[in-house]
């Protein structure tokens, strides 16, 4: 089967058949409060659901190449994320979304090729970060990825307390020298649903502090293939997400979610597709209707046709259009 190269992109891209949004545990070290998870599914003890051998087999079994964005809960967590990444990166890509705390993350950047891994979506998670003591090990890690040639950019979600302040929030990188990007809220938060509920001061700072990281990643966003979740483009939805229920999307076919325990997902949980690691995953041929609003993102992405303006957006904020 011939590789596809990624839908929303500037510059090179990376050859991969399916892209999947895969929690690979969900285990954190960190409670915050706008997490998608509840406390209780946080805290689960660490339970792999297989060894990296076995993952690597499952993926190989499918004869596809693909884009794997893993995340959690806290993938640095994982104890053989190194060897897993390693494996994995032989045949197909990643990226990750991680806050860097884990003692994985170290090991992973020593083995695995930075040019087999699209981005690291480092998570800053400011007030965790201030109870964990968990800044040291943040920073550290996050100048050996550079050191060692990752695309890396910083992240934080962008609570009132974070746009309060923004100029601290951005302090605590500073020895990094990278940029903090503002990711929407999208919970509910003191009776409040966000981000309808941002005030158009809130909504102000939002924009001229993604800007600001628009224009400092451009030549890492002008390289190749965009982030899996595109919080570069989130002032877009300062007013409310976008709802694609209806369209026609590649989800299922080019785009799954995968569950800790291999359990694949068209993309919420409407349509299973089978399990990777008992080998009955059966991919759908073709785009079908979106009959879910699991995730934004990866329907700006696989909506067919792509969403209006997301190609022109790309190459406005990357200096070619």
């Amino acid at each position: 089967m011939d590789a596809r190269r990624g839908s929303n992109l500037i510059g090179g891209a990376m050859d991969y058949d399916v892209e999947a949004d895969w929690q690979l545990l969900d285990t954190c070290n960190y409670r915050c409060g706008y997490c998608f998870f509840d406390a209780e599914r946080l805290g689960r003890k660490l339970r792999p659901a297989a060894d990296a051998a076995t993952w690597e087999a499952a993926f190989a079994r499918t004869g596809r190449r693909w884009l794997l964005h893993i995340t959690g809960g806290e993938p640095s967590l994982y104890p053989e994320l190194a060897d897993l990444a390693l494996r994995l990166s032989q045949r197909h890509h990643l990226s990750f979304n991680t806050n860097l705390t884990g003692p994985a993350i170290g090991a992973m950047a020593q083995v695995v090729d930075p040019a087999r891994v699209s981005f690291i979506n480092a998570g800053l998670h400011p007030f965790e970060q201030a109870r964990h003591a968990g800044r040291d090990r943040f920073l550290k890690n996050l100048d050996l990825l550079q050191e060692r040639g990752f695309r890396v950019f910083v992240s934080v979600v962008a609570t009132p307390a974070v746009l309060a302040d923004f100029d601290a929030v951005q302090s605590l990188v500073a020895p990094s020298g990278l940029v903090v990007v503002p990711k929407a809220l999208r919970a509910v938060v003191d009776g409040r649903r966000y981000p309808d509920a941002y005030t158009e001061a809130e909504r102000s700072t939002f924009r001229a502090r993604s800007a600001e990281a628009r224009l400092a990643y451009a030549a890492m966003l002008g390289e190749g293939e965009q982030p899996s979740i595109d919080v570069f483009a989130d002032e877009a939805i300062l007013h409310g997400e976008p709802e694609f229920r209806g369209w026609s999307c590649a989800a299922g076919s080019r785009f799954v979610r995968i569950e800790t325990d291999g359990t694949v997902y068209r993309c919420g949980e409407n349509t299973r597709l089978g399990n990777l690691l008992d080998g009955s995953l059966r991919l759908l041929g073709r785009p079908r209707t979106c009959d879910t609003s699991f995730c934004f993102y990866f329907c700006q992405k696989y909506a067919v046709p792509p969403a209006p303006g997301l190609m022109a957006r790309m190459q406005r904020w990357a200096g070619l259009a």
